[in-house]
């Protein structure tokens, strides 16, 4: 049992974030979030902004990514899909003059592309990279755990071919993929990078289904290669964030048998992820890769 102490002591690192509102929990139309998971978590004292400055490019990113509220049936994408959005968001942030790598002002040319839509990939995760703090998530206002954080998932089209490593082979592999995230409000405890992990281990198909999102912080591979010390990508459209996450176990599941990640690794929470690497430009502190078996 925990002490009285304790608990006190969590409730205090867990109090609302003075200034700053709360996560909705219902859509501005009335509607039920499309939430991972029922219970609410505790960084739900930080907003759809996340700590950035009020009507920055970046407060206006950060309330995208924390949209659950995309309607209507998802639509089917592909990587070869993503790729061709990938450059007509780059001719119209061009035509703009827009900068790339940085957040867009305003995105209302982003929504005829697709954002803010729901959307269903199916393939295979080339690795799952545990993130520390950002400012969507409110940075270092809310306690530094991996409940706080985005967990990132690099996913492929096909089987991965390389182990996740250094070498040009992994390196090029990863940068003809995407990435999806699970972000941290109401997020079921089963999804964690140790868990997503084993399932690239094992080479098992999965379906992600959340909204289609364009993250203009970064900048896509060139010829096979990151762009400095950007994120490997081949297209900055992501899945963000995941609505649902599932496994097949055998086969392809063509014809059913998905099983969601939090029935296929149940009562596997706990995840010892190595320490931060404040070098990243992938967020303020992004963790190396969770190599670790799920607990």
């Amino acid at each position: 049992m925990r002490s009285v102490g304790a608990l006190a002591l969590a409730a205090m690192a867990f109090a609302p974030l003075a200034g700053a509102q709360s996560f909705p929990q219902t859509c501005a139309d009335g509607s039920q979030p499309r939430f991972p998971g029922k219970i609410a978590t505790e960084i739900e004292s930080c907003g759809l902004d996340g700590d950035a400055k009020a009507a920055s490019a970046e407060a206006l990113q950060n309330a995208k990514k924390n949209n659950f509220c995309a309607q209507g049936d998802a639509t089917p994408i592909d990587i070869a899909k993503l790729t061709a959005l990938e450059k007509s968001a780059e001719s119209a942030e061009k035509a703009k003059k827009y900068k790339a790598g940085m957040p867009p002002p305003e995105r209302s040319f982003l929504t005829p592309l697709g954002e803010g839509s729901a959307v269903v990939f199916e393939g295979y995760v080339f690795e799952a990279r545990q993130e520390c703090g950002e400012t969507v998530n409110c940075g270092s206002a809310v306690p530094d755990i991996d409940a706080s954080h985005d967990v990132h998932l690099y996913m492929l089209g096909q089987p991965r071919q390389n182990t996740p490593s250094d070498t040009p082979a992994a390196q090029a592999e990863e940068c003809g993929g995407f990435v999806a995230e699970m972000i941290p409000h109401h997020r079921p405890a089963e999804w964690t990078a140790c868990n997503v992990n084993d399932v690239a281990d094992r080479g098992l198909r999965v379906r992600v289904t959340g909204q289609q999102f364009f993250d203009g912080s970064h900048v896509p591979c060139k010829n096979g290669k990151a762009v400095g010390s950007n994120p490997r990508r081949v297209s900055l459209w992501e899945i963000h964030p995941i609505y649902a996450f599932d496994v097949c176990p055998s086969g392809d599941c063509a014809s059913g048998g998905w099983v969601p990640l939090e029935a296929f690794a149940a009562g596997k929470t706990a995840c010892n992820n190595p320490a931060c690497d404040t070098t990243s430009s992938g967020s303020k502190q992004a963790k190396k890769s969770s190599k670790k078996k799920p607990m």
